[in-house]
């Protein structure tokens, strides 16, 4: 079986526009299929699915505040494009088997594909899903607040496989999912990919048993992804759904709650609660005025660019340094900060790529790693023509990477690694390149890039003949590169190395070969 052209194509844009994932670089194979997109769309359009073999996934602890973490993956870019692909083209059937949105009661990720790459309904949001609660609670005296534990991890393959079944998808496109899922679990029947964004769909349908048997038995929720709000009428019948429902989800597929989450609360307490998880609460009044005026220039969409030349110069000049650093510093001050909100500002300020905060972010770089991926958004969304002094940046950066805390995890390392050739203007490659040989292979290709984006084809070239011992990311990365190299030579280099015929491969190569 194949994969139609339309679906590749909408696949393609999707990640080049949103990437794989909202917590990794973007890799730099999407640049190389956007730009041979017609190429890359014949080519995998008449790939059968059984040739398919899934690639290699990376897989990172990823900080979510000061002492917790998440496990998250980034699939093959080939993975990436085929599963997107996929989501979209029989996501339609997935969602008709899930509780219908008109009920209010199921608020994740409703699948509604658009064109500009975005796979969810962007109104069915995290906020609706708590001011629904707030208004339901006024009904009810007690309400139960629940969380799935570890829900990504623990979710059962045969779950997902007879979900996939039983809405209706082809064999051949049931068996391509589970042979990705098992080689990312490396053959163990629990767990799916946290980071990209087609997955989410398929934690969703696993929960399908989970909703329509609370239904059943008439209980009255809400849920966004793991988090389940159960509306009572007396605390001994809170309780008692407690129980209910912790039996629910260990006879379906032996999922367990959270005892440290699973709370009880009476209802000024649980409206009170609400309102503190509406994502979009400003700190303080600052916060508020300066996203208040994020949100008139870009119409309340939160994916929308606004151009500091569309701004007034009465409202930037509410962006300067000392209110952006009060609004970051507020954030970081509190007992147990607020990360939720703290990325979701840092997010806005990528929208406007206003450079007031840069210097606060490098200054405060080993307080803020719970944020990293908004901060590395943030730093290539401000203008190469705003004050800054890159260079000056880079420095700082270089030298956070002998941090403590940065040294102790990859991902922070590949983060700031990555930010260098992201963007080229912070200068500093021949630091760079002397830490080439003491770094793993996931930032040697991190370092390879930067090289490649700065023209380094003398470097580069010195690497060829340790091509056989990189991995297969770093490989990527060094043919992309080599397209730099003078044209007679890259031409001699591809023909002589091992070729293995793998489709993201030959897309690759010939986007090498074909440089001027």
């Amino acid at each position: 079986m194949k994969v139609d052209s339309d679906s590749l194509k909408w696949a393609i844009n999707h990640l080049v526009t949103l990437s794989d994932s909202d917590l990794f670089p973007r890799p730099i194979e999407l640049d190389v299929i956007s730009e041979l997109r017609e190429d890359a769309i014949t080519f995998l359009s008449n790939l059968d699915l059984a040739q398919a073999t899934p690639g290699p996934s990376r897989r990172f602890i990823v900080p979510k505040d000061n002492l917790s973490y998440r496990t998250a993956t980034q699939l093959d870019p080939l993975d990436s494009i085929f599963l997107a692909a996929i989501i979209y083209k029989y996501g339609g059937l997935l969602e008709q088997k899930r509780r219908p949105k008109d009920e209010e009661r199921v608020f994740s990720y409703r699948f509604s594909p658009d064109n500009s790459g975005h796979f969810y309904d962007l109104d069915f949001s995290w906020n609706l899903f708590w001011k629904k609660c707030l208004k339901k609670s006024k009904d009810y005296p007690y309400t139960v607040i629940l969380d799935i534990s570890d829900f990504y991890n623990q979710i059962y393959h045969h779950t997902i496989e007879n979900q996939l079944i039983e809405c209706g998808l082809p064999n051949q496109v049931v068996k391509w999912i589970m042979k990705l899922l098992k080689s990312i679990t490396v053959g163990v029947s629990r767990g799916i990919p946290i980071g990209p964004h087609s997955v989410h769909l398929l934690a969703e349908i696993s929960l399908n048993p989970v909703d329509n048997s609370l239904i059943s038995r008439g209980i009255e929720f809400c849920r966004y992804i793991d988090d389940l709000i159960i509306f009572c009428n007396s605390e001994a019948e809170a309780r008692t759904i407690v129980l209910q429902v912790a039996d629910i989800l260990d006879k379906q597929q032996r999922l367990i709650l959270q005892n440290q989450k699973t709370k009880i609360l009476e209802r000024d307490e649980f409206q009170g609660y609400c309102s503190e998880m509406i994502e979009d609460r400003p700190i303080n009044d600052l916060e508020e005025n300066i996203a208040n005026i994020i949100k008139k220039y870009s119409g309340g969409n939160p994916y929308q660019t606004v151009y500091l030349s569309d701004i007034s110069e009465e409202d930037l000049k509410q962006f300067n340094e000392t209110s952006i650093n009060k609004i970051l510093s507020d954030y970081l001050s509190q007992e147990k900060p607020d990360y939720t909100g703290l990325r979701w500002f840092i997010r806005r300020l990528s929208q406007v790529g206003h450079p007031s905060g840069i210097k606060y972010c490098v200054d405060h770089f080993d307080k803020l790693t719970p944020a990293i991926s908004e901060i590395c958004l943030y730093f290539v969304s401000v203008s190469n023509f705003s004050d800054i002094e890159w260079p000056d940046v880079g420095d700082r950066l270089i030298r956070l990477l002998e941090n403590e805390i940065i040294k102790s995890n990859e991902y922070l390392q590949m983060s700031i690694y990555s930010l260098f050739n992201r963007k080229i203007e912070l200068n500093h490659l021949d630091k760079l390149l002397r830490n080439y040989k003491s770094v793993s292979p996931l930032l040697q290709r991190e370092i390879i890039i930067a090289a490649y984006k700065n023209g380094a084809s003398d470097w580069i070239r010195e690497l060829k003949e340790q091509f056989s011992v990189m991995d297969i990311w770093t490989k990527r990365a060094f043919l992309i590169a080599c397209s730099i190299l003078p044209k007679e030579e890259r031409k001699f280099f591809i023909k002589q190395i091992s070729r293995d015929n793998k489709p993201l491969d030959e897309l690759i190569i010939k986007y090498a070969k074909n440089q001027p």
